[in-house]
């Protein structure tokens, strides 16, 4: 919502508690990325990362645990993403656009990701939490697929990953 006194938008840009950005905003770069992208060459890629349990884990021991799990796995994508690529807080985890990549890269990418949210429990008031997550990766080229269809198919991806019992990858 524009307000109109600044000329600005008035909706948040970043996850407050994170300090991704919100879903809205990395859709918008998604767009501009898919946008500019050839038709050959490298792809885009949108992954979506689910951490595994979230919710179980808040219902056990409250939303302070909670909050300091996303803080603990946004650390480690933004320290483990490309300059060019963007996090963003999505649903219970993150979306990650992986601009102008091919599609080994992307998924080398979505597997050092996986190891690294796996590899090191994240502290805790209840002490340090081990963890997975579930990812799905979809690669398009530009003109394609919008970046609402591209997420959309992430995001299934990332939830038949759950349903058949987490910990994994899927890709399309």
């Amino acid at each position: 919502m524009k307000d109109p006194a600044e000329g600005q938008s008035s909706e948040p840009h970043r996850d407050p508690l994170t300090g991704a950005v919100t879903e809205a905003a990395l859709l918008r770069f998604l767009e501009a990325v898919l946008g500019m992208a050839e038709p050959s060459g490298p792809q885009i890629g949108m992954l979506c990362l689910g951490i595994d349990g979230l919710d179980a884990l808040e219902a056990f021991h409250g939303p302070a645990v909670r909050d300091a799990v996303l803080l603990g796995i946004g650390d480690r994508m933004h320290e483990r993403v490309r300059v060019q690529d963007l996090v963003g807080r999505i649903d219970d985890g993150f979306g990650i656009c992986l601009a102008e990549i091919f599609p080994a890269q992307a998924v080398g990418a979505a597997e050092r990701l996986l190891r690294a949210v796996r590899r090191q429990p994240v502290p805790t008031s209840v002490g340090a939490l081990p963890l997975t997550c579930s990812v799905g990766l979809v690669l398009s080229r530009g003109g394609l697929d919008s970046a609402s269809a591209l997420m959309a198919r992430a995001r299934g991806l990332r939830d038949t990953a759950r349903q058949a019992g987490g910990n994994a990858l899927l890709t399309a």
